[in-house]
């Protein structure tokens, strides 16, 4: 029994497919996570933005993952300053909470 082979013109590589997913649940435009790490970029600065990076919002809470316990610790008394900060600078939305947690950058 001979098996057909399929044409590689028919499937789609899947790095392309979720490349497409996470272009449309996280968009540039105003609300989309990465908007929201340009912002954050330009809000704090280099020393933070180069040890804590937004990595999803749900409703008005911020998630940002930071590269060590120290800088967990460091970023909690800087919590509403940077909401300050970043709020200043989001037109379309408004960050009420920021939730550090280690994770990768």
């Amino acid at each position: 029994m001979e098996k057909k082979r399929l044409s590689n013109k028919t499937f789609t590589p899947i790095g392309r497919v979720l490349e497409s997913i996470l272009d449309q649940c996280r968009s540039d435009s105003a609300g989309g996570i990465l908007h929201l790490r340009h912002v954050w970029e330009n809000a704090v600065g280099p020393p933070i933005s180069d040890n804590a990076k937004p990595f999803a919002v749900k409703g008005s809470l911020l998630l940002v993952h930071v590269s060590s316990s120290a800088w967990l610790h460091q970023l909690q008394f800087l919590k509403t300053e940077l909401l300050d900060k970043l709020n200043l600078r989001l037109k379309n939305q408004r960050v009420e909470d920021i939730k550090f947690k280690i994770g990768p950058l």
